[in-house]
């Protein structure tokens, strides 16, 4: 049987060879992952895995973000694993969950992009880090909701979204989201 953290090691070593120029994000993901029996787990207090889903549509020329209530910043959905889920699973459900919006993975098996980010301490959780697994999904822009987590949710071109985020997480999924959709183009093109 492949348990969450089997399946996220594999997808991990595949997204080493496609992304050298994240290896030393790569590597500390692998051992945090292979060395940490609860690394799915918030009771896991250095730090937990998280997935998290960057939403196009399907030209791939907008993207779905929420402002973030704790952090008062605008990102893509995502959060926790529940207890059992994959980073996949956590992502489609958290994006659900936060904007209403039912997305599809692009490719089920394949990391889109990972993040090491620390989460300041808040009340009785210390700080710590998330170990983020990021999917591309793809949904049709319409009507979105706002969950008790967000202060608002809205379809933005990427150019809008790298205007409201420009940290380097984000800058480096809007890149990524960019070449893909300019490789779609190149597939679809007649000859």
């Amino acid at each position: 049987m492949t348990t969450p953290a089997m399946l996220l090691l594999d997808q991990l070593t595949r997204y080493s060879g496609s992304w050298p120029a994240e290896s030393t994000t790569t590597s500390d993901f692998l051992t945090f992952v292979s060395s940490h029996d609860d690394a799915f787990q918030r009771s896991c207090l250095i730090g937990h895995v998280t997935g998290s889903a960057f939403i196009v549509d399907p030209t791939m020329a907008m993207t779905l973000l929420v402002h973030h209530r704790k952090l008062d910043k605008w990102l893509q959905p995502g959060g926790h694993c529940d207890p059992g889920e994959t980073a996949l699973t956590a992502a489609v459900r958290e994006a659900l969950e936060e904007t209403g919006v039912s997305a599809t993975a692009l490719s089920p098996v394949q990391l889109f992009d990972i993040d090491i980010h620390a989460i300041p301490a808040r009340a009785d959780v210390p700080a710590h880090l998330h170990y983020d697994a990021r999917f591309i999904l793809v949904a049709e822009p319409g009507i979105t909701a706002v969950s008790h987590e967000s202060h608002a949710v809205e379809w933005v071109s990427l150019e809008e979204a790298l205007r409201r985020n420009p940290e380097e997480s984000i800058a480096r999924m809007i890149a990524k989201a960019r070449a893909l959709s300019a490789t779609e183009a190149l597939f679809a093109a007649p000859s």
